[in-house]
């Protein structure tokens, strides 16, 4: 894994492979991140080295190689490659009811199911760099992203360009999707952010919130109970529920998903004019359908340009899709962290926690 020659400060490879896909690792004294480039560039791995804890869930369905881009299905093929982990979700999020331009885009879109090129640009003790770039096939779009690690820091720094190659205007809901499972995910997580309020998506019959909104952050009635309760606070999987739920009018870019028995975290921070919501998804052991069958305790947290998770036409109609002027090009960043605490009050892109 390590850089040839250098066994301290940042590392990179290339030089991997699993199950057929190509890996690269990036990796500093604090942290251990795998990307899946045959895949989406997924971060299938985000290791903070001094608890020894990957932070990313693993699912029961197990990591293989894509070999569609999508399906006939309108639902597409996400879920049958959804091994956990990190995606980025582009050019559509959620179930698409209706084609948009003359085409499905399927579950979460088409990028994390496409390979990437990739190329290290930078590889020095002192910081590491990978640009990865993929043109997708559906949709006229080219998406280059690049992660990086500095000497010293337990965060990741992801540097985006998003461009409109079409000749006229196209509407993108466009996300990350990191999710997180056991060992780091129990009942004494709390989640963080500067919202105002909460919207709940009417996704399933073992949905434990009330649907609708927006409801003030954090309160939302649990319809089991009748009383409102806090929806930031991560239950165990004996509540067995399900749900998708919306955090708005976020004042800063920001979350932080804290396990207070084991007094560590994860967070993120991003351009909050860009990615304006924040996405939950919680599973509860209340998933008892297709793909998980009640296997699954996890959650995500997800900042997107849009919502609600029904495909770019419906963000349309509620005008919330991202709409990419002709030839347009957007730039944008991302940090990751991993910290110690009990909790925080902000996260930053520069990757200090407060």
């Amino acid at each position: 894994m390590y850089t040839y020659g250098r066994k301290t400060g940042c590392r990179a490879s290339l030089d991997y492979t699993y199950k057929g896909m190509r890996i690269a690792y990036l990796e500093n004294e604090l942290l251990r991140v795998g990307i899946l480039l045959d895949k989406g560039a997924d971060i299938f791995d985000f290791t903070y080295k001094p608890r020894d804890l990957d932070f990313m869930w693993q699912s029961p369905i197990p990591m293989q190689k894509p070999f569609v881009v999508t399906s006939a299905l309108p639902e597409g093929a996400f879920h049958d490659y959804f091994y956990g982990g990190w995606q980025e979700v582009l050019p559509s999020a959620g179930w698409a009811s209706e084609p948009y331009m003359g085409t499905y885009q399927g579950l979460h879109g088409e990028v994390s199911l496409l390979p990437f090129e990739a190329a290290l640009v930078e590889d020095s003790a002192e910081r590491v760099a990978l640009r990865t770039r993929v043109r997708l096939y559906r949709s006229p779009l080219t998406l280059e992203r690049t992660m990086a690690l500095k000497k010293g820091v337990a965060a990741l720094f992801i540097d985006e360009r998003l461009t409109n190659e079409a000749e006229s205007e196209f509407a993108v809901m466009w996300g990350h999707h990191p999710a997180f499972g056991t060992p780091f995910l129990d009942e004494s997580c709390i989640v963080q952010t500067p919202a105002k309020k909460v919207e709940v998506l009417a996704f399933h019959p073992n949905g434990l919130w009330q649907p609708g909104g927006d409801y003030e952050f954090p309160m939302v009635p649990n319809r089991r109970s009748g009383k409102a309760e806090d929806i930031t606070h991560v239950l165990p999987k004996s509540v067995r529920s399900v749900d998708v739920v919306f955090f708005k009018e976020l004042s800063e870019g920001w979350y932080g998903l804290t396990n207070r028995n084991q007094g560590v975290g994860f967070g993120m921070a991003w351009d909050h004019d860009l990615f304006k919501y924040l996405w939950m998804w919680q599973v509860y052991g209340g998933h008892n359908d297709y793909p998980w069958y009640g296997r699954t305790y996890n959650c995500a947290l997800e900042p997107f340009t849009s919502y609600p998770p029904a495909g770019v036409q419906n963000a349309i109609k509620n005008g919330t899709a991202h709409m990419l002027a002709a030839g347009a090009v957007i730039e944008t960043t991302l940090t990751a962290v991993a910290y110690e605490a009990q909790g925080v009050k902000r996260v930053r892109l520069d990757g200090g926690i407060e």
